[in-house]
């Protein structure tokens, strides 16, 4: 019997994981693990028999000889990392942010360790020694996951050292960081392949499978009564736009993290271009939060603006999108998931970014902006006169099976 670890983080990269583990339960020669990560451990944990998923604390036994000093560093980076929010104990976060920190002393050194981490915070995490005791630890034989730094990137590294089998499932596009890590890529089509080949990339095997999460999420869209939803939030029977947000992250040429530039410095332009377009249009706005945000960050805005409805509380992600005829977004996954929704999807680059990490979102079928003023005059051309949106094949069907 062959034996699976999925490694996944919340948000996007645990539904294609939860999406490939439901079918695998029915195969009765296929044995799987999953290690959900952060967020991820509470959205999948009741769905599967008790000691499939697991969470980096279940594994602590295995670092009794560190289990000091990774309690110490975790003790000392929970005041700034916890988020009450998110659903994770101080315990679980405190053991994830100490594992990924005694791997980083580890490696440089107590001094550069703590420099790196100063610099780039969580983004210098990269725990391949505490990942393959874990893999070692399950004997798998496949290592899967999909493309995210830290904990996914980490499983692939340590995997590929063990002589273990990689298979990394891409969310997106080629233009990603970091670089995939596995042997075997699992990605939308071959456009994804080519560009990755362009930059060097060219020592893997490619399987253009599509992408059974955002495939998933547009059926389940197209299957909700937009209605029901705006009569639930009580809206006005007008057009309504999502916008669906992210932390205010720039990237490097090679789309390596840059740095934080502060929530203040997009949301007060972005809202109030967002009032104007309520004053002239009657629009509704829904404001969704990625799942690692906090909604301190954009509690200002809506006590300034109470037409625009804060949505993760009482909408799903589907629920979202089927009450929306608009989405704006910057680099989201959710503007994947309103093409398969046959939705018009906005995006926009500010004038602070140094790189834009989604080239793809810049073509048709999505609306790109270059600033906030064209962003504003490409909304006012649509919600002055809706035009059919070219929509474009990205994703072979069925992609999950």
């Amino acid at each position: 019997m062959k034996k699976i670890l999925f490694v996944a983080y919340g948000g996007g990269h645990i539904n294609i994981i939860d999406l490939i583990g439901e079918k695998l339960l029915d195969e009765p020669h296929m044995e799987f693990t999953i290690l959900a990560l952060t967020t991820a451990y509470n959205k999948v944990v009741d769905k599967y028999p008790k000691g499939i998923v697991k969470k980096v604390s279940d594994y602590i036994h295995l670092f009794d000889s560190e289990l000091t000093s990774i309690k110490t560093y975790g003790q000392e980076l929970l005041a700034k990392n916890y988020n009450e929010s998110s659903g994770i104990s101080k315990e679980d976060t405190m053991i994830y942010l100490g594992c990924s920190m005694h791997d980083l002393v580890h490696k440089y050194g107590e001094k550069e360790a703590k420099e790196l981490y100063s610099l780039k915070k969580r983004q210098a995490f990269l725990p391949v020694d505490t990942m393959k005791k874990i893999i070692q630890y399950e004997q798998c034989d496949i290592v899967v996951s999909t493309t995210s730094p830290r904990f996914e990137q980490a499983s692939f590294i340590a995997a590929n050292q063990l002589g273990i089998i990689t298979v990394e499932i891409l969310d997106l596009f080629g233009e990603l960081y970091p670089l995939p890590e596995a042997r075997h890529i699992v990605c939308m089509n071959k456009d994804v392949e080519e560009s990755l080949r362009k930059r060097g990339l060219n020592d893997r095997v490619y399987y253009h499978f599509g992408q059974p999460s955002i495939e998933a999420t547009g059926k389940r869209v197209n299957g909700i009564n937009p209605f029901q939803i705006k009569s639930k939030l009580q809206l006005k029977n007008s057009p309504t736009l999502l916008f669906a947000t992210q932390q205010p992250m720039i990237y490097n040429s090679d789309y390596s993290y840059a740095g934080c530039i502060g929530y203040d410095t997009i949301n007060n332009f972005i809202f109030n271009l967002f009032n104007g377009l309520h004053q002239k249009y009657d629009l509704n706005i829904l404001l969704r939060i990625h799942p690692n945000e906090d909604i301190k960050n954009y509690q200002k805005y809506l006590d300034k603006y109470p037409f625009v409805h804060y949505v993760n509380d009482i909408l799903n992600l589907e629920e979202s999108l089927a009450a929306s005829e608009i989405l704006v977004a910057q680099t989201s996954t959710v503007c994947l998931e309103a093409i398969a929704s046959h939705k018009p999807v906005f995006t926009f680059q500010t004038h602070l970014d140094k790189t834009y990490t989604m080239p793809r979102y810049k073509y048709e079928p999505f609306i790109f902006s270059d600033g906030f003023e064209e962003l504003k005059n490409n909304l006012s051309t649509y919600l002055s006169n809706p035009y059919k949106i070219k929509e474009e094949d990205f994703l072979p069907k069925n992609s999950v099976e």
